[in-house]
């Protein structure tokens, strides 16, 4: 089973959980850790290795983070490097998470893929995809529009 691990500031990663619940039901095999006002980043990077040892089933592991080049997308980074073997070569990190791309992940986690180069660009595809603005303005014209192409 794919291990999933959150990694964020503060309790994001316990909120996102908690939504991806909300959403879909228990969520397995999943791990979060938080950089609270004060932590030792050390320690943190401790946490994500012992996060990501725990979920380890075999079918890799997706490490998600909030901010690219923040310490716990920078922690990840240096533990997973410094991992054995297969487990080392089937763990991804990804900066940036938002609820689409947890529940991205745990789709692939349910439907029993394994963590793949492939895997890592769908969960960053749905996050990208997933962005979106909206202005009464927008609408407003689109309306607009709409009636003219009624004539």
């Amino acid at each position: 089973m794919l291990g999933i691990v959150i990694a964020t500031h503060g309790q994001l990663s316990d909120g996102l959980k908690d939504s991806a619940e909300v959403i879909i039901g228990a969520v397995n095999n999943t791990a979060t850790v938080n950089l609270n006002q004060g932590d030792d980043i050390q320690e943190l990077g401790q946490k994500i290795k012992r996060a990501i040892e725990s979920v380890d089933k075999g079918a890799g592991v997706i490490v998600l983070t909030d901010l690219v080049s923040a310490s716990p997308y920078n922690q990840s980074l240096l533990i997973v490097n410094a991992l054995e073997g297969s487990l080392r070569e089937s763990t991804y990190v990804i900066g940036g998470v938002n609820l689409p791309m947890l529940l991205e992940t745990i789709n692939h986690q349910l439907i029993g893929t394994s963590a793949s180069d492939q895997m890592a660009q769908s969960i960053l595809d749905q996050g990208l995809s997933s962005i979106s603005t909206w202005h009464v303005a927008a609408a407003e014209t689109d309306a607009e529009e709409e009636e003219e192409d009624d004539f």
